[in-house]
């Protein structure tokens, strides 16, 4: 009686954990490729549609020119949310412009919540400008 009480108990843990896809919580959609002059690099806006347990978000990630689309990693650059409502969440509220080469000036909305914000990725400077 015990081993079937344990049994089920296990099962259920699994199916709880289970039903909330820890481990691969949430989706890509990609907005924007833009690479650099020369094609060796890119920066890729997309929006991460994360489920009932974490609100969307935008991101940016540098890579290489020829990486393809991850549609489950997350951004390894920039990472921004709507602030509870303060701004509006879309893509017109981010601009990506390369500079030079080796620089992307990444320009956003300053009533966004800003969670991730590197300043040096793959080689490359990242400058940020609020508008």
């Amino acid at each position: 009686m015990k081993k079937l009480a344990l049994l089920i108990t296990l099962l259920f843990v699994i199916s709880i954990f289970n039903s909330c896809n820890l481990p691969g919580d949430g989706s890509n959609t990609s907005v924007r490729e833009n690479p650099n002059k020369n094609h060796t690099k890119k920066a890729v806006l997309f929006l991460r549609q994360a489920g009932a347990t974490v609100g969307d978000s935008y991101q940016v990630t540098i890579t290489n020119y020829k990486t393809q689309f991850d549609t489950v990693a997350i951004g390894n650059t920039f990472t921004v949310d709507d602030n509870h409502g303060e701004a509006y969440l879309s893509p017109k509220c981010i601009d990506l412009n390369w500079v030079s080469d080796n620089t992307l000036e990444i320009i956003y909305d300053k009533k966004l919540r800003t969670f991730i914000q590197e300043k040096f990725v793959n080689g490359i400077t990242v400058i940020y400008k609020t508008k």
